[in-house]
């Protein structure tokens, strides 16, 4: 069995050695460099380009998505659209709406593959969130400067504060610095919140997966109570896996949406 021949964390961690392409018998060395993880992001973002754009071609013209197929996809940007981007960010929502579109069918996407056999989310790598989490930092603050310009946005990080001997340019300072830590910390919260969820389920099933290799040489009376009970666990965990994985895709970019706007419109 090919299962008792690998390490079942493969399936968390990032390899060149994919034992995916060892099992369909096409070597398990990725060339070139290449990574799990960077194929998986290729073949995440080819997955979103082959159903968007002709779904952008089918209503480019005001027609309305027909058929099952295509309204599921639709109704996935519709809802970021009017449940995330409009409130959060307001009247600039329709210029900003496609960056979160990317975001949320991205991580989503990504999050996906993981709930396939050998495959595995690139998501569960902290390499990735933290870039994704780089560029929503960029997005936030550099929308903002270029609303605000930069001496304005900067200017707003300072509290006017009235106190004695001008100690209030002081302490307007110092809670300047502070807003802007917690800039970074925020961006630093949204790489690990994604990682730590996606990594942490995906754990869970290899090793619950692993206590079926373990067990495989115990007597049939151990075994096959542990087989059915591990393979009942990792299904219903699987559907949990499944809702965490559209869970943290939300979570990603409505704090992203939340943030955005919080710079955008400062007065409020």
């Amino acid at each position: 069995m090919i299962l008792a021949s690998i390490n079942p964390f493969e399936h968390v961690l990032d390899t060149d050695h994919w034992h995916f392409f060892e099992s369909i018998h096409l070597g398990f060395k990725l060339p070139f460099g290449l990574t799990k993880y960077i194929v998986l992001q290729l073949l995440a973002a080819g997955l979103i380009c082959a159903i968007y754009i002709p779904l952008a071609r089918k209503i480019k013209n005001g027609q309305p998505a027909r058929g099952w197929f295509w309204n599921a996809f639709e109704v996935l940007l519709t809802y970021i659209r009017d449940e995330v981007a409009k409130p959060c960010i307001g009247h600039d929502a329709d210029k900003y709406t496609p960056f979160l579109w990317t975001f949320f069918l991205y991580i989503l996407f990504s999050n996906l593959l993981g709930m396939i056999p050998f495959f595995g989310s690139p998501t569960a790598s902290l390499f990735v969130t933290g870039a994704l989490a780089l560029v929503a930092f960029g997005l936030i603050h550099g929308a903002a400067i270029i609303k605000h310009g930069p001496w304005h946005y900067l200017v707003s990080y300072v509290p006017h504060i009235d106190a004695p001997f001008k100690s209030g340019i002081f302490i307007g300072l110092f809670i300047a610095a502070i807003e802007i830590f917690g800039h970074f910390i925020k961006a630093f919260v949204l790489a690990v919140r994604l990682f730590a969820n996606i990594f942490a389920g995906h754990t869970v099933l290899a090793v619950i997966l692993l206590l079926i290799v373990l067990a495989k040489d115990t007597a049939s009376f151990l075994f096959w109570p542990i087989g059915f009970g591990s393979a009942f666990a990792v299904v219903a965990l699987s559907f949990l896996e499944l809702f965490v994985a559209f869970l943290q895709a939300f979570v990603f970019t409505f704090l992203s949406a939340l943030f955005l706007g919080s710079t955008l419109h400062p007065e409020h």
